[in-house]
């Protein structure tokens, strides 16, 4: 027979979310634009690279919320 804990409830770990540095988020915002501004056409720069540029911009604000020093 298994044994039971003596607190009733289970342990629960929350998520902890923490703002960007400041220059995480310098980086993340010059590339979100570079990025927009290719997607957009007003810069000449290959749609590709745009939309890495945007995809890499929202991976890094988002790591950089989740890890501590990011």
């Amino acid at each position: 027979m298994a044994r039971r804990r003596s607190h009733s409830r289970p342990s629960r770990r929350t998520l902890m979310l923490r703002a960007p540095h400041k220059g995480t988020l310098i980086i993340s915002v010059i590339l979100y634009l570079f990025g927009l501004f290719g997607v957009l056409g007003w810069l000449p720069v290959p749609k590709n690279y745009a939309t890495a540029a945007l995809a890499i911009a929202g991976a890094l604000l988002i790591l950089s919320s989740l890890l501590r020093g990011l």
